[in-house]
């Protein structure tokens, strides 16, 4: 009896709310003659009509709706900054030119140290020449089939210490210096040669013959009740990281149409419902299943079902049964339909299944934005740029970290919208509170997205970057990376107060008010014990990615002076051993790979961008212990307890995932020897 009372007073309240839509729309002859506005643009039906005029009287702005506007203006100026960033088109001053001291080295217009980037011509000779005995000439040069993730492998410190320490892994260099990042990939293809399991079987009952598509119909375990835990799973979870969906209108039309009509093959509502429900499942037995192994007592973060049969496996395989007949147009329901199989792929680290459908859906996406007539201010306007967004988003991440190919989506990034988020205007309260937080952290990323892009062109692209090459080395791109580094920090000041956090505070809870933070609590901590924590609307996991994401870049803005450290000490200038602590302090700690994230493995977004950078941060970390430069500046500046603790963390991520990551097997085989022996 609640139930349905509950289910009756929800229908009361949209209905409502639709009234009260509509009210504010309506134009303002239907409004005088107390008629139903249809809302058609740019004339309503009532006024094609009588021949009369059609003015539609703008809603007055709500407070959150200037919040958002304000947001997106924000994100805007933001945007600008980077289009103005100018990357000098010269070449780094190359290794032989005069090099000044310190107390020469300063900018005419700051009095700053620059760095020792400009290299004298006999330690520059000298060097050259100590390099060419040192390390290997294949190693002198960058390699353009080499992501900025794996390079540090043969960064000529870091693989020489591979190879002398006689691991049997160590053999596989050779293959990565000849085929590069390709042969990662290949790794991943031979971790998982077959699909997932396929033969899971749901009971179904007939409802209805539909000509041409079959039977509708029903399944047993698919009560209202399910339905709603379910549904209610995904939009607290994989929703509010990607939101492609609208709660309330998935509910009433996609859920409606099937419970009503049951699912049919080549109904895209019958898929789209499958895939959430599949999600609802994973987002559920991801924190509360039964972990998949565990090691020393310690119990595995990827939970719920086996590598083979994750969580979801049976609604997911009626959703794949189905997706072939409903795919064929390149519609928004294809585009949600191809980035929910994606987002499931990934939660079950099927990396190259998850690409493959990523691509699927950038491709649809492209092809309606391109060919179809949109009115950006309509709310499934609005969808349509949520859907686009998560393609760039998903695809900067593989392309970066995988070096997988890029379909061209991001060449309409100037055409299409920002996204405004329609239903989180009508929040309210407490729910407001949390949950619609997550259009912030969805348009923050887009923003960080764009500088983390421009990181990796101007200091790390082969072409023309020599930051961390040798053949030719110019020292890093001191000017550059000032810039990057101030735009960085202006991103962050600019993020709304919700997701504000400072170097001092980033393992605490988000700030709530003016005053006060949501608990005293530490958010992210090395270890929560064996009790599963789940907070509220995904909160942890939200704001563990938006916040490694800021370091993650920091990172790679400052990584060209860990370089320089480990291969030209003697030109390391103060600024540049400022510049390498701050680059390895940022590679320290991430909230992403701390608890509770960590414990629940399958709900972290992009699994592969941890896997490969937590190799290459591991392998510095190991160089601080052993390269006399790097050590003395970790000793000094660093926290030596930080850098075990985050060596730690990672050891127990690969550990963990490379049950069912290949990448991260073979970087096992590499790492737990070195640290092994260390320890």
């Amino acid at each position: 009896m609640s139930t349905s009372l509950s289910g009756a007073e929800s229908l009361e309240m949209t209905r409502r709310r639709e009234r009260a839509a509509i009210a504010a729309q309506a134009c303002q002859t239907c409004r005088s003659r107390k008629s139903k506005c249809d809302e058609q643009r740019p004339k309503c039906g009532l006024c094609r009509r009588l021949g009369a005029d059609c003015v539609y009287r703008e809603p007055q702005p709500t407070k959150k709706d200037k919040t958002m506007v304000h947001i997106l203006e924000t994100l805007q100026r933001l945007e600008n900054k980077f289009d103005t960033l100018q990357v000098s088109s010269s070449p780094t001053p190359p290794l032989y030119q005069n090099h000044p001291t310190n107390s020469e080295a300063r900018s005419s217009n700051g009095g700053e140290t620059l760095g020792a980037s400009r290299i004298g011509s006999s330690t520059g000779r000298s060097i050259s020449r100590a390099l060419t005995q040192t390390f290997p000439k294949e190693l002198q040069r960058s390699y353009q089939h080499l992501t900025v993730a794996h390079k540090v492998l043969l960064w000529p410190a870091i693989y020489l210490h591979i190879l002398n320490s006689g691991l049997a892994a160590a053999t596989d260099l050779e293959h990565v210096l000849q085929d590069g990042t390709p042969w990662f990939i290949h790794l991943e293809l031979a971790k998982h040669p077959n699909t997932l399991a396929w033969d899971t079987q749901m009971r179904t009952y007939p409802i209805q013959q539909v000509q041409g598509r079959g039977m509708r119909v029903g399944f047993t375990e698919l009560t209202m009740d399910r339905v709603q835990r379910l549904a209610n799973a995904y939009f607290n979870t994989f929703n509010l990281l990607l939101p492609i969906l609208d709660q309330e209108q998935f509910m009433e039309d996609v859920v409606g149409s099937v419970m009503r009509n049951g699912f049919a093959d080549g109904d895209p509502s019958a898929c789209l419902a499958l895939l959430v429900f599949a999600l609802g499942q994973v987002a559920i037995d991801g924190v509360y299943g039964e972990p998949v192994s565990s090691y020393n007592g310690s119990a595995s973060g990827l939970r719920g079902g086996t590598a083979d049969e994750p969580p979801g496996i049976d609604l997911f395989n009626e959703a794949r049964r189905r997706v072939g007949f409903s795919v064929h147009a390149c519609t928004l329901e294809n585009v949600q339909i191809l980035l929910l199989q994606a987002a499931y792929y990934e939660a079950c680290a099927r990396h190259m299944d998850f690409w493959r459908a990523t691509v699927a859906a950038s491709m649809s996406c492209q092809v309606l934005i391109r060919c179809e007539s949109i009115d950006w201010s309509t709310p499934r306007a609005d969808l349509i740029k949520r859907a686009y967004w998560t393609c760039v988003l998903s695809e900067d991440m593989y392309h970066l970290e995988l070096d997988l190919s890029q379909t061209g989506i991001h060449t309409l990034e100037d055409q299409v919208p920002l996204p405004y988020f329609h239903e989180a205007q009508n929040m309210s309260g407490n729910e407001s509170d949390e949950r619609s937080h997550f259009q912030y952290h969805f348009l923050a990323m887009i923003a960080l997205r764009r500088l983390i892009t421009r990181i990796h062109s101007s200091i790390h692209d082969t072409s023309s970057a020599t930051a961390e090459s040798t053949e030719d080395y110019g020292g890093p791109p001191v000017h550059v990376i000032k810039e990057l580094a101030r735009q960085l920090e202006s991103w962050r000041s600019l993020l709304p107060r919700p997701l504000q956090w400072s170097d001092s505070d980033k393992f605490d809870f988000p700030v709530t008010t003016l005053v006060t933070r949501r608990s005293p609590d530490t958010f992210f901590v090395l270890d929560q014990g064996p009790v599963p924590i789940n907070h509220r609307s995904n909160l942890d996991i939200i704001t563990a990615q938006l916040r490694t994401r800021f370091y993650y870049a920091r990172f790679m803005i400052y990584r060209p002076f860990v370089y320089k450290a480990l291969h030209f000490p003697e030109l390391m200038s103060p600024d540049d051993v400022t510049c390498c602590a701050l680059a390895i302090q940022s590679a320290c700690l991430w909230p992403i790979a701390m608890a509770p994230p960590k414990n629940k493995k399958r709900l972290v977004p992009h699994l592969f961008t941890w896997t490969q950078n937590f190799m290459g941060i591991l392998l510095i970390l190991r160089m601080t212990t052993e390269n006399t430069c790097l050590k003395g500046i970790c000793d000094e500046r660093v926290n030596r307890e930080d850098l075990e603790q985050t060596a730690s963390l990672m050891l127990d991520w690969l550990r963990d995932i490379k049950q069912v990551d290949g990448i991260a097997e073979w970087s096992w085989k590499i790492l737990s020897p070195l640290y092994l022996a260390q320890s």
